[in-house]
């Protein structure tokens, strides 16, 4: 049994114990705020994802253990320095002859700090007042003091503030920590209101000087800070990109344009699965994450897994490909070194010598949209090519209402584009991007088709990669922000720009 502790909201800020802990688990808990997709993501395939609360929560951990499952209790926090952890850890601790690990998170008061660009002093306190807000006499003294309490108690919090600091005490009020919506406002205690906010944190004591503020502000400073992107996505994973541009302090919102079906018939690939089993190929060129889906899923039909690939050599193309081929215990034998895409594989790919290979067969199971570089590279180099098609790709429905207003109005500071089929694919089906959006293309092909379909567009990767394209974005983002510098002109985002009012037409009567 282990309880592991996390970021405040962020499981980024996941540990390698407590992510080692994850990958071996059977049963994680998590908390009701957590989002189960991402855990997910990090615990095995087989694991339970359960959320936390109720009654039984112990007696379902204890049953569990007694069963020989490993698991684990995940908190956003730190169980021992968070006053809300709960009591979970204290009974199972109770609980006789169960040995438990606990690895530690960090807590909300380091958080507040290094989110908040404020160098502790020697002597600092905290004081959590989300239950009770206290009298002045029961507050800590220390030279930096951390108060977390909620928005709706934080006048009653600034009324025994003053008492001490005065109502022109400066304090750094932080909401959101951690999150892209983050927000800092050095305030005195007389200009704190309550809100509606879940939690607040106020700091008091020296290096909350907004000057000095300014210099350290690593989080709010982010070129791409509280950005809010659009990423239309086809048949590859757009989890790197996400990676990317929340490194730049973005929040992304994938829009499926495209979904994958199987084939029309399955008589292709049970003779191509077939195949594989009976030694017919030398190769097998896996072009995306999905065909490598489309095997696995075959071999579990037929009782297999991987090991059925054994002794055959695999070729992969591109990063997610290459991922999803890792994830069943598998190594690709050879991937493309100076471009990732099928026309460069072929370039690397080695001829057939008919006095080495034993065969001369490639099957290339893939979508229902030919590769016809690659196999025209393959044939000539003396391979005999069979390209099965391994699932469909089609056009997906429209995004929900909310989300296509939001496109056609301009609530997204950016959209991403990552090929010209998503260019196309969004605009079928959700509409073009409002002109103040910025539009950002992976590179010249997408760019084309996004003029070609009216778009103006401010941001071509220099390289096609996700990890380029991410950074030429936050470029471009830094020299608009210090164009507003220059002007002296506010901070705006892109979908914070004024809007026009509409004129009332009064028609004249006679």
């Amino acid at each position: 049994m282990t309880f592991v502790g996390s970021g405040p909201g962020d499981l980024g800020l996941l540990t390698l114990s407590g992510s080692r802990a994850l990958r071996m688990a059977d049963l994680v808990i998590i908390d009701e705020a957590a989002d189960e997709e991402q855990v997910s993501h990090l615990a095995p395939a087989h694991a339970e994802v359960r959320f936390a609360g109720g009654d039984d929560e112990v007696t379902a951990i204890l049953s569990a253990v007694a069963k020989g499952r490993k698991v684990v209790r995940l908190h956003g926090g730190d169980f021992f320095t968070d006053a809300d952890a709960g009591g979970v850890l204290s009974e199972v601790l109770q609980a006789a002859g169960l040995r438990v690990n606990v690895v530690p998170g960090i807590n909300r008061w380091s958080a507040a700090l290094s989110f908040g660009a404020v160098a502790a002093s020697s002597s600092f306190a905290a004081l959590d007042a989300t239950l009770e807000v206290p009298p002045i006499d029961s507050w800590p003294a220390a030279e930096t003091l951390i108060v977390r309490a909620t928005g709706e108690a934080s006048a009653r919090l600034a009324e025994q503030a003053a008492q001490r600091f005065g109502a022109d005490g400066p304090c750094l009020s932080l909401t959101g920590v951690g999150s892209t919506g983050q927000v800092s406002e050095l305030l005195t205690w007389g200009e704190v209101e309550a809100s509606d906010v879940d939690e607040c944190f106020y700091i008091v004591g020296p290096g909350i000087e907004e000057s000095r503020r300014q210099r350290y502000a690593w989080f709010e400073g982010k070129p791409l800070f509280d950005w809010r992107v659009v990423a239309p996505s086809t048949k590859d994973s757009l989890d790197p990109l996400v990676e990317e541009l929340a490194h730049y302090g973005a929040s992304t919102e994938i829009v499926a344009t495209m979904t994958i079906e199987p084939p029309r018939t399955e008589q292709a690939m049970e003779r191509a699965v077939r195949g594989l089993v009976d030694g017919r190929y030398l190769w097998v060129v896996f072009t995306s994450p999905h065909a490598v889906a489309a095997i696995a899923e075959r071999l579990d039909e037929y009782g297999l897994d991987s090991r059925a690939l054994s002794g055959i050599n695999l070729a992969a193309v591109g990063r997610g490909t290459v991922e999803a081929l890792a994830r069943m215990g598998i190594k690709a034998d050879l991937v493309p070194v100076v471009e990732n895409t099928t026309g460069a594989l072929a370039h690397e790919f080695p001829a057939y010598d008919d006095l080495i290979d034993p065969l001369d067969r490639v099957l290339v199971p893939s979508a229902d949209v030919a590769v016809e570089p690659l196999l025209v590279g393959l044939s000539k180099l003396g391979w005999e090519v069979e390209e099965v098609t391994a699932y469909r790709t089609v056009r997906a429905a429209p995004p929900p209402p909310e989300v296509r207003e939001d496109i056609k109005a301009g609530n997204f500071d950016a959209v991403v584009f990552t090929s010209a089929t998503a260019v196309r694919n969004m605009i079928g089906i959700a509409g073009k991007p409002h002109a103040a959006t910025v539009v950002a293309a992976i590179g010249p092909a997408t760019a084309a088709a996004c003029e070609i379909h009216g778009l103006r567009v401010d941001v071509t990767a220099d390289a096609p990669t996700f990890e380029s394209l991410a950074e030429s974005l936050a470029r471009f983002a830094d020299r608009r922000r210090q164009d507003q510098v220059d002007a002296g002109l506010p901070l705006t985002k892109p979908s914070q720009r004024k809007r026009r009012r509409r004129r009332k037409t009064v028609e004249a009567t006679a």
